[in-house]
């Protein structure tokens, strides 16, 4: 439903972005598309806004470094594979984290609590940890939740992170194929929680640890190198 929606307005979407200007816009960057139908927005970021580093008004940190360590390496960076190609967004670098060391790339900008996300996915590496998925209502580095889809134990889950302390919420059994790309989303509404991977609804979960509107982002766990493209975020029109 919420990929359909971005193509049906695919044209409408890129040329009310081509018209905005105000201050806002300006923090969120990379935003290409962008309208408000019956009360909803929704935003998409293809990460094609340029190379290297993340984009303006994206933040990186990490849940639980080590310390010593350093954040991930998050950075823009060409691929020809992307389904919004020419960029993705890309966990490079991670080689210092092991454990229950969680990477995190959020835009703090948009604050929402109610919203519906989807990415596309793709594993590059890891030896402790692959895969990753969206973050969203993320108050900092510690306080969010996560879907992630882990190819090295053939799961998908959902999670709370709380101080810093992840807490599994609903686990689903998926085998994919590692080198192709994979669609995660996630409609959260109060405290309820759905998440589907490539379009099968198949996690659902109600918590109410983190009740805030917060940043949306990617998120990854230890060592996993991953990619990330066509972010897209829908919610109440006054959140974004």
């Amino acid at each position: 439903m919420h990929g359909s929606i971005l193509t049906l307005l695919g044209g409408v979407l890129l040329a009310l972005t081509s018209c905005s200007s105000n201050a806002h816009d300006r923090d969120i960057d990379e935003r290409s598309a962008e309208a408000t139908v019956g009360g909803s927005k929704t935003l998409s970021f293809p990460f094609d806004g340029g190379v290297g580093s993340v984009p303006q008004g994206w933040s990186v940190g990490t849940s639980n470094r080590r310390e010593g360590s350093d954040d991930a390496v998050w950075e823009r960076r060409r691929d020809a594979t992307a389904p919004s190609s020419p960029n993705a967004m890309v966990l490079t670098d991670a080689r210092n984290h092991v454990g229950q060391a969680f990477n995190l790339c959020w835009n703090s900008a948009i604050s929402m609590a109610d919203i519906d996300v989807e990415v596309a996915v793709r594993v590059d590496g890891g030896e402790e940890d692959q895969g990753g998925g969206p973050a969203w209502r993320i108050g900092g580095e510690n306080d969010y939740y996560a879907a992630r889809w882990n190819p090295l134990e053939d799961n998908f889950r959902v999670y709370s992170i709380k101080a810093g302390e992840r807490l599994q919420l609903d686990t689903a059994r998926v085998r994919a194929d590692t080198e192709t790309w994979h669609t995660i989303r996630v409609r959260h509404v109060g405290d309820s929680i759905t998440c589907w991977f490539d379009g099968e609804e198949l996690l659902h979960a109600t918590d109410a640890k983190l009740t805030q509107p917060g940043g949306i982002g990617l998120w990854t766990k230890a060592d996993a190198t991953t990619r990330f493209d066509n972010l897209s975020i829908a919610g109440a029109a006054s959140d974004l």
